[in-house]
């Protein structure tokens, strides 16, 4: 994590030159480890033991892209805020976001980072405590390492895109996003079908009988072709699909959505 509490309820980021002190987890108040070495990015870290939701590994990535997510934002005038807790519900939001809707309401969003593989059950289970904590909407931001393979494929290639992968684009219908930490920028990318055309064989049977088999064309459902554009860190307010109000997108340029 990156985020602690000091014993008296003050929150600190972990950093190289933070003071040795006593530090407690935001989620579960039990004591965390400051830890800074040379080749890993400074983080706070429960004990092996501990049973917190907020003990899960994080790696340097996905700190990082924290940190670059609240930088980038907060330099815009938006109100983002890493690592959101809501212990009631078992949930640490990665970054949450305030946003003003078109008649002026207030919206949040949760924005969620993977930088590795997760099952889409898990994403459904978050989104749905999402709700019920109040925000609008969960955001999907993939680590450019863990969307390499979108990342490194030309317009003439065929990617086998992982599953979470194609579950956000087909429930947002934005494609997907990624972000890049160490350069600090955000990519889109969109999916194309690819259909493999049908096949006829025909062979003769002992009995000199011509035969055959029709094998019809089919439309790959996890192969995909991929296109990819630059993107920037202006949020952009969206239609929400199966319940939610709003969805939220990353784009290049404001587009006359306020800020809150």
């Amino acid at each position: 994590m990156w985020i602690a509490h000091t014993e008296d309820g003050t929150p600190v980021e972990a950093a190289r030159n933070l003071a040795s002190d006593s530090y407690l987890c935001p989620m579960c108040q039990t004591p965390v480890i400051l830890k800074r070495g040379q080749k890993v990015a400074a983080h706070f870290a429960h004990t092996p033991d501990s049973d917190c939701p907020a003990s899960e590994a994080e790696s340097w990535r996905h700190l990082m892209a924290k940190q670059v997510l609240v930088d980038e934002l907060t330099r815009q005038g938006w109100g983002a805020q890493a690592e959101v807790v809501h212990q009631a519900h078992g949930r640490r939001v990665d970054v949450g976001l305030k946003a003003l809707g078109p008649d002026g309401a207030r919206l949040y969003f949760a924005i969620e980072v993977q930088d590795s593989a997760i099952q889409v059950d898990t994403m459904k289970d978050r989104i749905a405590r999402d709700r019920r904590i109040g925000y609008d909407a969960t955001v999907w931001l993939f680590t450019t390492h863990r969307a390499a393979a979108l990342m490194a494929a030309q317009p003439d290639h065929e990617v086998r895109v992982p599953d979470e992968m194609l579950w956000v684009s087909n429930r947002y219908g934005q494609g997907v996003q990624m972000i890049d930490p160490q350069t600090r920028e955000l990519w889109a990318a969109s999916f194309g079908k690819i259909r493999r055309p049908g096949e006829s064989h025909e062979w003769y049977t002992p009995e000199g009988d011509l035969t055959g088999v029709d094998y019809p064309g089919r439309t790959l459902r996890k192969t995909k072709s991929v296109g990819r554009r630059r993107a920037g860190f202006i949020p952009q307010l969206a239609p929400g699909k199966f319940g939610d109000r709003w969805s939220l997108v990353f784009a290049g340029e404001q587009q006359g959505h306020p800020r809150p």
